[in-house]
């Protein structure tokens, strides 16, 4: 068997963590160079350079990230952190952001410390970066030598986020069940998937449990229990599932959808999981899964507003538009990421998909 496992060094969830960034940084470097988004910046600026200062960490370098994480974001960013004499790389922000900071780290052989201030993935945690080129099509995964060494998760600033980034992530970990699961049903006897599966089903179960409380509290002030279960389960459960590389892929169909779907630009308005969702829903139909299952899922997936046609994702708004996306998508999926589907049974199973989406949400 070979098994492959990239996981951080330090992960803690706790409300107020920012304010001691400082204080767990500082076994990393003493320089820090700062990649983060402006919302994220803005909303722990003051808290999060307090503690890098309290605690001998020079910030200098703060640079406001946008875009895409492409190769020459990670290449400027790189050149710019060396000019700077940076030892350590802190990434503070979404997947595009966490994931440049990953690859920068991995350019230059430097420490990364990762603080997400939403919950749309589990970039935080994976120690591949998704590669985009720089109008936002996928590229490839770069798999980097490490995942974030730090991370660092305050359940008060992501549960303090727009509730649109919380749903995508809660979506895109449902993801990890759906997908885990065909392979390791065709593969008993492999025990990392076994694990995969097990972690993946109680971050489902507990995000089903617990994040409609969670945003409940959120909104009453409280960010308690709920909370750091929700965070926990889109960071570290996800992520951790993902931790476990074997020679087989993980995924089956929802991800390589969504790495496709990147390719149309009409498809860049909407969330990672967004997408994602819509990609089960075909997946589904292509493993003829039974009625009660699919019904399940939409209900799921529209319970947390992340229920899309193709055409809601941007994916042409007449009949020819949508024709030519569905036929470029089904060979794109089948010759870049090898699904056993053909590719007639994918763009039968996406156009299925798109008429049962819309009729359900009637």
């Amino acid at each position: 068997m070979f098994l492959q496992i990239k996981t951080p060094e330090t992960y803690i969830t706790e409300n107020g963590i920012v304010a001691r960034a400082g204080e767990y940084i500082s076994a990393y470097g003493r320089k820090a160079f700062v990649i983060s988004g402006k919302t994220a910046f803005a909303a722990i600026k003051e808290k999060f350079i307090g503690s890098l200062e309290k605690n001998g960490i020079s910030a200098d370098s703060v640079n406001i990230f946008s875009g895409y994480p492409s190769q020459s974001q990670f290449d400027s960013y790189a050149a710019k952190a060396k000019e700077a004499g940076a030892d350590v790389i802190v990434g503070i922000g979404g997947g595009r952001v966490l994931d440049t900071a990953k690859a920068v780290g991995d350019i230059l052989g430097l420490p990364v410390a990762a603080v997400p201030t939403v919950g749309a993935t589990c970039a935080a945690w994976a120690a591949v970066t998704i590669q985009y080129d720089d109008i936002g099509r996928f590229v490839n995964f770069r798999n980097n030598a490490h995942s974030a060494r730090l991370v660092l998760a305050d359940p008060e600033v992501i549960l303090r986020s727009p509730v649109r980034y919380l749903h995508s992530g809660v979506v895109d970990t449902f993801a990890k069940l759906y997908e885990i699961r065909p392979v390791n049903e065709s593969h008993p006897e492999n025990i990392p998937f076994d694990v995969a599966l097990y972690a993946s089903g109680i971050a489902f179960d507990r995000l089903v449990a617990k994040t409609i409380s969670a945003e409940k509290d959120a909104e009453k002030g409280v960010f308690a229990g709920d909370a750091k279960d929700v965070v926990d389960s889109i960071i570290y459960l996800a992520g951790f599932a993902g931790s476990l590389h074997t020679e087989l892929s993980q995924y089956s169909f929802a991800h390589p959808f969504y790495h496709s779907a990147t390719r149309i630009t009409g498809t860049h308005e909407k969330l990672h999981g967004e997408i994602v969702a819509t990609g089960i829903i075909v997946q589904l139909l292509l493993e003829k899964k039974p009625q009660e299952e699919l019904s399940r899922a939409l209900e799921l997936f529209r319970s947390f507003g992340d229920l899309f046609s193709l055409t809601d994702l941007g994916l042409g708004e007449s009949q020819e538009e949508l024709a030519s996306s569905v036929s470029f998508l089904a060979k794109d999926i089948k010759t870049s990421f090898g699904t056993p589907w053909t590719e007639d049974e994918v763009s039968n199973a996406l156009l299925s998909a798109d008429g049962i989406i819309k009729d359900f949400r009637k």
